[in-house]
């Protein structure tokens, strides 16, 4: 008996050992829900603010994109506009007048290099010998006459003529280029307001002055801003064949074509680099005066002030009266301008046109 009421003793403390038991689960198994409630809670709010975060990422990087963008944009324009407010030429006259002489070389070699091979051709309409009358310069220019005539030297003074004219319009940045020509009034203008003065306030002792054309500044502008197709080689091939028919050696304007190309396409195309150079010199490195390539219209009288005779030395005297008159130009020159608040415009010749004169030529 007295065992059997130990055991059921036992038996009554095992039944409270498994309420206990149960009761401490049940708590366990309460706060495990709770736990995962907990981490429901922090699952959603830690993806809401993966969300934020990545909408302000993308945010951020639409910013960034649009400022490197602008900063692209205002890069371009600084650097355009850094001709406007730069008061120094990127060239100096030396460099500018080298690239003249190059461009004169290679129009001599062309011309040579075309009269020589026109020379060995047979003539097949052969134009009969025309008198040199004076009455008739007014009409036909003496050069022409002379290369009718079959004369190889007025050919090749002819073709430089041609060339050095073309060349001018070239780089003149309004005569061949529509989209400026509309603005050519405009530049006029403001080339006759002169220019701006600047005093440097960093060394008052020196007093150096600076010149700001205010035409070359807009007009540097206006080249950058303004997208324009270079100019063709095919021009100058049909100037030069043209130039070749009236010699009468040729029975179409495509046999001289042809011949031109031949002979003189890649000096023509090396004509076209330096006039592209020259004239993106003349309207954006040179900003401190006005610079332009210079050709002699045949028929004007000398100007030993801005010629050269092919013929004769500087110091060589001219025809007294000075009647003498030009039958073309065998180099081009280089002109400058430059005026201040007030001032008429100043002109400078920075290299004289080499010329040839009609006495000279229908006498030789």
């Amino acid at each position: 008996m007295g065992r059997a009421e130990r055991q059921g003793v036992g038996v009554v403390g095992l039944r409270g050992g498994d309420e206990k038991l149960a009761r401490k689960v049940k708590r366990k198994e309460d706060r495990v829900v709770e736990l995962e409630h907990e981490i429901g809670q922090m699952r959603g709010s830690y993806q809401e603010d993966v969300q934020r975060r990545a909408q302000h990422i993308l945010a951020v990087e639409e910013r960034l994109k649009q400022t490197e963008e602008l900063l692209a944009t205002r890069s371009a324009e600084l650097s355009v506009a850094q001709a406007f407010l730069s008061t120094t030429d990127r060239l100096s006259e030396a460099e500018v007048l080298s690239i003249v002489r190059d461009m004169n070389e290679n129009i001599y070699q062309i011309a040579v290099n075309l009269t020589e091979e026109w020379e060995k051709l047979e003539s097949s309409q052969v134009i009969g010998p025309m008198d040199i009358d004076p009455a008739s310069q007014s009409s036909v220019p003496a050069l022409v006459q002379l290369v009718r005539n079959r004369d190889s030297t007025s050919l090749i003074f002819l073709l430089q003529s041609c060339l050095c004219s073309q060349v001018v319009n070239m780089t003149s940045g309004w005569g061949h280029h529509r989209e400026l020509a509309i603005l050519e009034s405009v530049y006029q203008r403001l080339s006759a307001s002169g220019e701006h003065r600047i005093y440097p306030s960093a060394t008052p002792d020196l007093q150096i002055t600076e010149g700001r054309a205010i035409s070359a500044r807009w007009r540097a502008l206006t080249h950058s801003y303004l997208p324009r197709s270079p100019p063709h080689s095919a021009s100058l091939v049909e100037q030069l064949a043209n130039v070749l028919n009236e010699t009468g050696s040729f029975t179409s304007t495509q046999q001289s074509l042809e011949l031109v190309k031949a002979v003189a396409l890649e000096g023509i195309e090396s004509i076209i680099r330096l006039t592209e150079r020259l004239e993106f010199v003349f309207m954006v490195e040179v900003t401190s005066s006005d610079i332009s390539l210079l050709s002699e219209t045949p028929g004007t009288l000398f100007d030993g002030a801005r010629m050269v005779n092919e013929f004769a030395s500087d110091d060589t005297p001219a025809t007294p009266g000075g009647q003498d008159r030009i039958a073309g130009t065998t180099e081009v020159g280089v002109g400058k301008s430059t005026s201040g608040p007030g001032e008429d415009r100043q002109a400078e010749i920075l290299l004289k046109t080499k010329v040839v004169l009609e006495k000279d030529v229908i006498g030789s």
